[in-house]
């Protein structure tokens, strides 16, 4: 019985040993600063990161760099929409180091009572303005026209039908033209019966109309930019070219004139 008394006697006190050394060397390796180190695109970024860090700082005030979690990070993050997490690292003995890059505006949406959603390549909205206008260089973003939506910060746009396919049209182009804030000025949603179309006006003037574009739509992008390449410079200044499709096969027909238009 008292060699059993003294082995948890023993074993109690090295709990309590391991444990006050657990606690003082956590104690020791406590965060004292969060370093945010940043890719940004925009002077209106900068003063948004500062205030990142200092919500990070915050939040991960005086924890113990062995136990700090990335999760925190992202939650925080969720409030900065123009920002995406790239890196999280642990720097021994006190520092955080935080990797971000700033999200490009590229699509604004106009809203009645609103203005324009601002949204990111992937169609997160980044915030809404009065103004198209992109924070970068001052150029317009692509105006996407027609849509009844709600938006929120981080998030993508909900309540229309067509804002979903009016992205993917967008993306199908951007991948062939390289971007497509250079090369696309306005997508408009209208529907001519039977069928809804989107108009796209291209930057040097001329306008493209798909037909029936949740169908086929990569192929019909990638028919779209390859007539499109071969209009002659006169030719890109004007008229109308419609693209759609009858069974598996794509049509683009160009006309010198917009009869589309009302």
């Amino acid at each position: 019985m008292q060699r059993q008394k003294k082995f948890w006697v023993i074993l109690l006190s090295a709990i309590l040993f391991l444990s006050g050394a657990a606690l003082g060397v956590s104690a020791v390796y406590r965060v004292e600063k969060v370093t945010l180190e940043s890719s940004l695109v925009s002077k209106e970024a900068e003063g948004q990161a500062q205030v990142l860090r200092e919500r990070l700082e915050e939040a991960y005030a005086r924890e113990s760099i062995f136990f700090v979690s990335e999760r925190t990070a992202q939650e925080i993050m969720t409030e900065f929409p123009y920002f995406r997490l790239t890196g999280f690292e642990k720097s021994h003995p006190n520092r955080l180091i935080v990797k971000i890059a700033e999200d490009a505006e590229v699509y604004a949406v106009e809203t009645p009572g609103v203005g324009y959603y601002i949204l990111g390549e992937d169609g997160t909205v980044l915030g809404a303005r009065e103004t198209p206008v992109n924070v970068l260089n001052g150029a317009e973003n692509v105006l996407i026209q027609g849509l009844s939506v709600v938006g929120e910060n981080g998030k993508l746009p909900a309540g229309d039908p067509h804002f979903n396919s009016v992205l993917a049209l967008c993306k199908a182009l951007s991948l062939q033209l390289g971007g497509i804030r250079s090369n696309v000025v306005s997508v408009e949603v209208f529907t001519r019966e039977p069928e809804t179309i989107y108009r796209l006006t291209m930057r040097e003037g001329v306008k493209l109309y798909f037909g029936d574009p949740t169908q086929k739509t990569q192929e019909k992008a990638e028919a779209a930019v390859r007539a499109y390449r071969d209009l002659s410079d006169e030719q890109k200044l004007i008229g109308r070219m419609v693209i759609s499709a009858t069974g598996e096969e794509i049509f683009t027909n160009y006309a010198s004139r917009d009869e589309f238009e009302s």
